[in-house]
């Protein structure tokens, strides 16, 4: 019915066709369970597990053995081809793709914090999420008999909870609507009407996932907790214990984020079978690393640099973007990978351990072929994280130091 679209990051290609229950699958019918993570025997997870991450996880199955049985019951109820097409596209604004975009634009138009406290928001929520995908490995629902709509195959492969799209609407969601709720310069009536978009926005991800055949009730309820206590901790830890802090006078400040960062991405949780959501955990939390270096470098080099608000700069602000986003995309895309894996391997001296990495996934896409199930975990080479890290960390520098720079020299 629709052309399905893989993506990763900011790439997009043209594979698949999918859709509900009148036409064409949006992912092809498996062969064997087994190809899709999760879906193993008890054996299969007992002897590669902690007695008590065994026992979370036999514990939760108990919520994903019946899943599949009633959300394809659910699926066959209600699907049509607006609804597909409907919750196709707009699980996009939740993807990493659609917050990559629009995080930086409350910083160009003057809202600096804004940007901030939703950056803290989603990377920890991405973090905490896809640290209890791996720590879990429960499965998604199954397909067949669920039918699966999407234009992510990269997503398909992930272990089922929490639902990382349920973390992170539901913490801009609750973000937004306090801001509203906060605002006196907002009118009851537009409060209402705002209030209702970001409700009618929430409710859009999160039942999209279930109609999709993506995730199931636990997935949806563990990734609404997760959105929940990340927007919780940020807003505490703002309020109450580092109100106001300045990072500009500390020196060690950014070897304190560059090492917290790799730190916890490091010491992430080994899955059983490969899943590819640490990667999004490694951009993420670059992300957070490079927004909090770049503040620092602002307060202690540029103090003076920020952008202007529309009541400030007039309409010229809205021609912000069309000089910055091309700068973030020469940084992402253009500039960024030979610059950083140069650094790192030719100046800095680490290994470059890609090669070893490759040849154990080859591998286990060997006994894939073979076996018919899906890979034993192999991981990220170790310079793939540092630099895919250090990446990410450039695009919100480039954000918050760059992109201001520049609007101060051609007078935007």
């Amino acid at each position: 019915m629709v052309a399905s679209v893989t993506m990763e990051s900011t790439k997009i290609e043209t594979p698949v066709v999918h859709a509900g229950n009148h036409g064409s699958h949006v992912l092809p019918s498996n062969s064997s369970l087994l190809l899709d993570p999760g879906n193993h025997s008890d054996d299969h997870f007992k002897s590669k597990m902690s007695p008590m991450r065994f026992a979370i996880r036999k514990y939760l199955t108990q919520y994903t053995d019946t899943q599949s049985t009633y959300l394809a019951s659910w699926q066959q109820r209600y699907s049509t081809k607006f609804r597909d097409l409907y919750f196709l596209y707009t699980a996009l604004l939740g993807s990493h793709t659609f917050y990559v975009l629009f995080l930086p634009m409350p910083v160009w138009f003057g809202y600096f914090e804004t940007t901030r406290d939703l950056v803290y928001i989603l990377g920890y929520s991405i973090y905490l999420s896809g640290f209890l995908k791996d720590y879990w490995c429960l499965p998604r629902p199954q397909s067949p008999p669920v039918e699966r709509v999407s234009l992510s195959k990269y997503t398909t492969e992930e272990y089922g909870a929490p639902s990382s799209h349920s973390a992170n609407a539901t913490g801009v969601s609750l973000y937004f609507l306090v801001h509203i709720y906060k605002a006196d310069f907002i009118t009851l009536p537009l409060k209402c009407l705002f209030a209702s978009l970001i409700v009618f926005y929430y409710m859009t991800l999160v039942l999209g996932r279930l109609y999709c055949g993506m995730h199931g009730l636990l997935d949806i309820v563990t990734g609404c907790l997760c959105g929940l206590i990340t927007y919780a901790t940020r807003m505490i830890l703002r309020d109450y214990f580092f109100t106001d802090f300045k990072s500009g006078p500390f020196w060690w400040f950014p070897i304190l984020s560059l090492s917290w960062g790799l730190f916890i991405l490091f010491k992430h949780v080994r899955p059983i079978d490969e899943c590819p959501c640490f990667g999004d955990s490694v951009a993420f939390i670059g992300v957070a690393s490079g927004y909090e270096c770049g503040d620092w470098f602002l307060q202690r080099v540029l103090p003076s640099l920020e952008c202007g608000k529309y009541t400030d700069d007039g309409s010229k602000v809205f021609l912000r973007p069309f000089i910055a986003v091309p700068m973030v995309l020469i940084w992402k895309s253009v500039v960024s990978k030979t610059l950083v894996y140069n650094t790192l391997i030719k100046i800095i001296g680490l290994k470059d351990d890609r090669s070893i990495t490759m040849r154990k996934r080859q591998e286990q896409q060997d006994l894939v072929k073979k076996n018919n199930e899906c890979a034993g975990h192999v991981g990220e080479a170790n310079i793939d994280i540092v630099a895919r890290f250090i990446i990410y960390m450039g695009i919100p520098i480039t954000v918050t130091v760059s992109c201001p720079y520049v609007f101060s020299l051609i007078g935007l």
